[in-house]
This record gives structure tokens, C-alpha cells and sequence, in this order.
């Protein structure tokens, strides 16, 4: 079986057009080029390749190139035009080896001015195979110390061996030993000798005459017995030549070469461009992309054939209608009968819209920059066109930003969307239409009211959970109250079984006592003495910029019999507010720190505010949504955190209000 080495050959174009080569290879007027790429694809040696390139000048062979590794040989290789012969060795010559083998191929070939040269080159074995095969009964019936000599003479010498006057193999096991014999010489003398511990010393030899290269000659030697019954060393010599099919097969691998243009360069998806494909066997494989080109039918590609080892692929702009804008490679597979094969990319820069980033628009300011790579120079009126149902679409001038990159800016960017966006050049739709579904803005954490669990007194978050609700219910346990507490009355519909329960009650111990006013908030809170330290705002990520609050409720507002700072009826306060990261800190002791509503349009790191208060009564479950009012001097801050609160009495910072007013809250929701 021929064993593909390594290839030198040339690139190959379809007849029916120039042998334009790559414009990479710099040419005189006078010179044409080769190809050479070197591939190593068997294991058949692994010793030196050297490869020689003569200029022929009638009978003489001056050496031009000279290369001693495969690594050093070049892509391309330019040379005057005129007739030459490449040499190639592999292997090292050694006249008697039992490691090397030594192959030897060379091949004429003319360069034209202006045109590539294509050579194959077959490296056929030089050297001559010797075989010595022992029977299990030599080593059964000698003793230790048989051998076998083979050498390049017409007799056995010991003395001419031993000095080295005779080149020679001893073979002391069975295996195979190389030999290269010296021009005139055409023998091989073997001789074998052993030791039986009967017959004494036993000696066999005969001589192979006109031996040939690349043949293989096979010495069995092994006992048995003759005629009488004796037992005797039978020799046989296999003269019958074995030819050795060993071959290295120099031969080019596929190429791709541009048609007129240099393949190498970055091309460009609006320009329509026309590829070469050439093998020195039949191309049984060519794909693009994975795309089948033999089968046919690829949009934007067509293809030309020459004959069963070239083809023309032309791609033009319509092969990238399914491509975002940007740099791409496209990728060429070749493969050919003799095993040669290619994966060739070219780069290309594509015209169209690319694709949004998560650095490119913010749900929160409800911006996204939309980008298009532009690669006409002559391009006018670059628009993109976004919509978010598909139906009706918005149309936005495109800017320049250099290097081909053109930006427009949507300012109505908004959460849980499916947005479509495309490219619009000079009127005309352009490339691929692309898809962004945004994400869902962030919800408030066990806004549901389904978690909870009691340590010393009740929490609002289940056990193990990061605390984002807090109650007053510390400074309850104090006096044995529960201001805030779960409740299996929920409201119409509702997906869970729990809601939340805001007593305002009168909580004493041993005749001492304060008003506390049921809550339920996002903070942190501390007891000074038998007063409370509310801290308003948790960290939130918020994802996007909410419209408003829902939730659900049912409340009593009872007439206030605890406290002097208001008299009346009761007022239940909800409110939300969205923060720079400040955090609002309410001492009871302290009137100048309590949270005004009328103060939060002007409070320090206020971004959002919304809420309700009054003496409103909802005996039955309600639905009720607070609108989000955006401070224009805060409009471009991001937000940190987020305060929430509820209370159905809203003096209760006084230690004020009824002890008949009371709250359920359930499925607290940001609206976006």
C-alpha cells in the first residue's frame, strides 16, 4: 500500500481561466512559481526529508534551492522561467542498517513566466530487504550464541567482517535488516553458525545473487528431520523477488486560491468573489460552511465545474443574508481520491445589523444602542428599524462612529419585550433580521407573603433566607405582643395559602407600656430602650425601571385612643420609595427623623417615590396600585435600594393611633 508521505506540488487552477497566482508572490517579468506545502500524513519513517531544486542548463543540473526540514519549505516559491529537476530523499543511506530506510524520487518539471508550476514526485525505497526467520526448533535444538551474518560480498569473511572491510548485519533473532549495495555490487553472501550439543558446530551458507532494491529476500532456518531419521538444520532461501510496494507519495494537498484577488486578505460580503479549487486527484469532498457543494443548491453560491479536479466557487452577497454584521471566517473543506485534504478560511467583513449586547441597552434608563457594521464606502441613508410586536416599526437614522460601525439609539427600551431589529441601507432591506427578548424585571423578595418563620418572635422570610422584610416584633416580644404575624386569609384568586397581618395594639409589662402601631417594611430594626430604630431600604438589583407597586389589602381604620398627636380617625400609610443606595434611619426618640410623605420630592437620594395615606376602610380584599412619580433631578441615577412600607396606623412613630386598626397585605408586585 503507498504510504502519503509529505507534498510538494503547485497550485492548480481550472483551464478555462489565467493561472493568476496569489499576488502575495512577488515575480519578475521573467519568472513564473511553485507551490510547495509539505504534509505529513503517515508514520512510514520519520528521518530527514531533503529536497533539492536543479535548474537544468542542458547537461548540467545546477543547484537553485535547497531545503533540509519540512518546516523550512515555503508557501510559494518563485523561480526563472526555464526547465528544472526537485530531488527529494527521506530517510538516511546508510549500506547496512537494521534502523534506516532510505527512499529516493525525483521529478522534471518547467516553469512559464507568470504561471505555477505542478509537480508530483514519487520517493520509491532504495534499499534491499533481508529477512532471517528462526524456527522455534533452532532455538530448541543450538546452543545459545547461533547467528546469522549477511554481507555485501561473494563469500564469508570473518576477518574483512570484524574490520570492517565488508559491510555486513548479524542477526542473532528473526527481523529484517536494510541494505543499499554499492554500484557494481549485486550479492549477498549469508552464513549462519550455531553449536548442537551432539553434531558439534553447524554452518550454513549460500549466496543471493542479482539482488534488486526495493525487494524484500526471506532466510528461514529451523531443524527437522531427514530420511534415516537424523535430525538435520534445514536452510531455505525465498529468491523469488518480493517486490515491496513502499512508497512515499509527494503529492499536493487541495488549494483555494482567489481568482484575481489575494485570498489571504479580509474580503468583503458585498463584493462578489470567485474562488479557484484545485486537486491533483478527483475532489471527492468540497464543502463551505458544511454546506454541500457538490449537492448544489446553497443560496449566494455558485458553482462552476472545470473537471473532476477543478472547480470555480463563486460567492456573492446573498450567502450572508443569514449573517449578523462583523467579521466571519468561511470555511473550505476539500478532499481528493488520493487522500488529500484542506480547511481553508477566509476572512470576510460582513455589511449587516450585529447583535445586541448586554452592554448595549439598560432597562433601567429604557436605552439600547443599536449597532450595524457597515462595509460600502458609497453607502447613504443607513437606518435601523426596531419594533417590539412585529407589526408597527421605528425607523432611526444611523451615525457613523468610524471604522465602518454605525450607532442609533432607542430611548423606549423596555423589560419583558420581544423585540426584532434590522438594517435599512439606502431604502432597501438589508441582511438578517435579529431578536432580543429582554428579560423580566426584578421582583420584590417573598412579595407573596409565603415565607416566614419564628425564632424568638415572628419573621417575615422563611429560615436560612437572606431577611429582606422586617417587623417591629422584636420590640413586641419585649411585652409579650405580636404586631405582625401570617395569616391563612387571603386574598380571591391567590396562588399561595399565606398573607400578612398588621395589628396596631397597646403593649405593656408591669403597668409600663407604649402604643405600637402594626408594620411590615424593608429595613433593619433596633430597640433603644422602650423606644424603636427603624433603618428603611434594602439593597434591590433592580433590572429595569418599574412603573408602579400592586399589591392586595383589606384594612380597619379605627377611631385613635392611644396618643395625643392626632385624634380622629386612624390612618393607614403605605408607601415605596427607590434610592441612590441611601437608607432612611427613624428614631422615635427623635420627631426631626421621621419620614414625611410631602418631604420625598425633594429628600436627599430620593429617585422614585409613591404612596397612600388616609383613613380609608376596605373591609374586603382590594387590589390597589401606587404610581411611581421619578424625580427629573434623579433622572440619571442609578438606583440601590428600595424602600417599602405598610402600617394601618400611620402616627404610629408618634405612639399614636387605635388599637381597632388593622391590616392584611398580600402579593405585593413592581409593575413595569
Amino acid at each position: 500500500m503507498k504510504k502519503i508521505f509529505a507534498i510538494l506540488g503547485a497550485v492548480l487552477v481550472l483551464a478555462s481561466c489565467s493561472k493568476d497566482i496569489d499576488s502575495t508572490v512577488v515575480m519578475t517579468a521573467s519568472e513564473g512559481a511553485m507551490r510547495l506545502g509539505v504534509a505529513m500524513q503517515s508514520d512510514a519513517v520519520e528521518e530527514d526529508v531533503v529536497i533539492k531544486i536543479y535548474k537544468v542548463e542542458g547537461q548540467e543540473q545546477n543547484l537553485v534551492r535547497r531545503y533540509e526540514a519540512i518546516g523550512d519549505v515555503p508557501e510559494y516559491l518563485s523561480l526563472l522561467q526555464g526547465d528544472y529537476v526537485v530531488k527529494v530523499q527521506v530517510g538516511q543511506k546508510s549500506v547496512a542498517s537494521f534502523d534506516h530506510k532510505y527512499y529516493l524520487g525525483e521529478e522534471s518539471f518547467t516553469i512559464e513566466a507568470g504561471n505555477v508550476a505542478s509537480v508530483t514526485v514519487d520517493c520509491k525505497l532504495q534499499n534491499s530487504i533481508v529477512k532471517v526467520n528462526y524456527d522455534a526448533t533452532v532455538a530448541e535444538k543450538l546452543e545459545a550464541g547461533y547467528f546469522t551474518n549477511v554481507s555485501i560480498a561473494e563469500s564469508y569473511n570473518a576477518d574483512a567482517i570484524a574490520t570492517g572491510d565488508i559491510h555486513s548485519l548479524r542477526f542473532d533473532d528473526s527481523k529484517e535488516g536494510y541494505f543499499i549495495l554499492p554500484e557494481g555490487e549485486t550479492s549477498l553472501f549469508w552464513h549462519f553458525e550455531g553449536t548442537h550439543p551432539v553434531e558439534g558446530e553447524i554452518v550454513k551458507e549460500a549466496v543471493i545473487e542479482n539482488v534488486k532494491p526495493a525487494a524484500k529476500y526471506t532466510i528461514t532456518l529451523k531443524y527437522s528431520k531427514d530420511a534415516p531419521g537424523n535430525l538435520v538444520l534445514e536452510a531455505t532461501v525465498d529468491e523469488s523477488i518480493e517486490e515491496v510496494d513502499d512508497t512515499l507519495i509527494f503529492s499536493p494537498d487541495p488549494t483555494v486560491m482567489g481568482n484575481g484577488f489575494n485570498e489571504k486578505e479580509l474580503q468583503l460580503s458585498i463584493t462578489e468573489r470567485t474562488y479557484n479549487v484545485s486537486a491533483l486527484a478527483n475532489i471527492t469532498t468540497l464543502t463551505l460552511n458544511d454546506h454541500d457543494l457538490l449537492a448544489g443548491g446553497v443560496a449566494g453560491v455558485s458553482v462552476a465545474k472545470g473537471d473532476d479536479m477543478n472547480y470555480q466557487v463563486t460567492i456573492s452577497s446573498a450567502f450572508f443574508a443569514t449573517y449578523v454584521g462583523g467579521a466571519h471566517d468561511v470555511m473550505f473543506h476539500v478532499e481528493d481520491a488520493d487522500g488529500g485534504k484542506l480547511n481553508k478560511a477566509i476572512g470576510y467583513n460582513v455589511q449587516g445589523i450585529m447583535a445586541l449586547s448586554a452592554e448595549d441597552y439598560s432597562l433601567w434608563f429604557g436605552t439600547a444602542t443599536f449597532k450595524a457594521n457597515i462595509v460600502d464606502a458609497a453607502a447613504t441613508s443607513v437606518k435601523i428599524a426596531y419594533s417590539a410586536d412585529g407589526a408597527s416599526w421605528t425607523e432611526m437614522d444611523a451615525v457613523a462612529m468610524g471604522n465602518g460601525i454605525y450607532t442609533a439609539q432607542s430611548t423606549d427600551f423596555a423589560c419583558e419585550k420581544s423585540y426584532t431589529y434590522k438594517l435599512i441601507v439606502g431604502g432597501v432591506e438589508y441582511g438578517k433580521t435579529l431578536a432580543l427578548t429582554t428579560a423580566a424585571g426584578a421582583q420584590i423578595p417573598n412579595g407573596d407573603m409565603e415565607r416566614w418563620h419564628t425564632a424568638s418572635w415572628v419573621l417575615p422570610y422563611g429560615k436560612g433566607d437572606t431577611p429582606f422584610w422586617l417587623t417591629g416584633n422584636e420590640g413586641g416580644a419585649m411585652v409579650s405582643a405580636t404586631l405582625t404575624q401570617s395569616s391563612d386569609d387571603v386574598r380571591p384568586g391567590s396562588a399561595g395559602t399565606k398573607s400578612a397581618y398588621l395589628k396596631s395594639q397597646y403593649a405593656s409589662m408591669m403597668g409600663i407600656g407604649k402604643f405600637a402601631a402594626g408594620n411590615l417594611f424593608t429595613g433593619t430594626f433596633a430597640l433603644n430602650g422602650m423606644d424603636g430604630m427603624v433603618t428603611f431600604g434594602r439593597d434591590f438589583a433592580f433590572t429595569a425601571k418599574p412603573k408602579s407597586m400592586s399589591f392586595w389589602l383589606k384594612n380597619n381604620e379605627g377611631t385613635i385612643d392611644q396618643g395625643s398627636h392626632a385624634s380622629g380617625t386612624d390612618i393607614m400609610t403605605i408607601m415605596v420609595i427607590i434610592t441612590d443606595g441611601t437608607s432612611y434611619t427613624v428614631n422615635t426618640k427623635d420627631e426631626s427623623s421621621f419620614l414625611k410623605m410631602e418631604d420625598l420630592a425633594t429628600k436627599s437620594g430620593v429617585i422614585a417615590y409613591g404612596y397612600i395615606t388616609g383613613s380609608h376602610q376596605h373591609p374586603e380584599w382590594t387590589e390597589k396600585t401606587i404610581d411611581l412619580i421619578y424625580r427629573e433631578d434623579m433622572k440619571n441615577i442609578k438606583p440601590k435600594k428600595l424602600v417599602v412600607s405598610f402600617t394601618p396606623s400611620g402616627y404610629g412613630d408618634y405612639f399614636c393611633g387605635s388599637t381597632n386598626s388593622w391590616m392584611y397585605v398580600d402579593d405585593i408586585v413592581l409593575n413595569y
